[in-house]
């Protein structure tokens, strides 16, 4: 009987593995009625991570961006949601690596690095990400941002697939730009 409980447990808490990877602070910039975010992952090229990278299939940091509406005493209201992908392949030939942006699955940029630092920069810093709109919300509101990276999947047991993730971090609160 124990046995089949420290199993269930097993199963229950294993549904996904948290990455020793950390999202910084998260910046919040307004330009008109975009958001720009901007945040760094720490810790994300571990060996595991590294060797994938340099076995030359594509790898990517999947990066989850949440618009909430803040509320004092009630669950924050979720507004909109974004994805921001990061894509790295490397080519061994001309020993460079392939960084592709995706932000909602439509690219908006690709670059060629060569050194490894300048990958980990190019895959770990996001800057003045244009991530929402803030278009007609009344300036009466306060919102926030939450984000979270997802860095690839594993096994448990070679058998139960798990998606590594870091935790959400939330941005300070700020309001939309309107006429208070």
């Amino acid at each position: 009987m124990k046995a089949k409980l420290a199993l269930l447990c097993f199963f229950l808490f294993a549904s996904q593995a948290f990455a020793d990877a950390e999202i910084s602070e998260i910046k919040i910039g307004l330009d008109g009625d975009r958001v720009l975010t901007t945040f760094t992952l720490t810790g994300a090229f571990d060996q595991r991570f590294s060797e994938r990278v340099d076995s030359g299939l594509p790898t990517a940091i999947l990066y989850r961006l949440e618009l909430f509406r803040d509320r004092k005493r009630l669950w924050d209201r979720h507004l909109r949601e974004s994805t921001f992908e990061v894509v790295a392949t490397y080519d061994a030939v001309a020993r460079a690596y392939t960084v592709h942006y995706k932000l909602n699955d439509k690219l908006i940029e690709s670059r060629t690095v060569r050194e490894r630092k300048s990958l980990e920069e190019a895959m770990t810093r996001v800057e003045n990400l244009p991530a929402f709109s803030v278009a007609g919300f009344p300036h009466e509101w306060r919102l926030l941002v939450k984000a979270e990276a997802e860095l690839g999947s594993r096994t448990i047991l070679s058998l139960i697939p798990v998606t590594i993730s870091t935790d959400w971090r939330e941005s300070p609160k700020f309001r939309p730009p309107g006429v208070p």
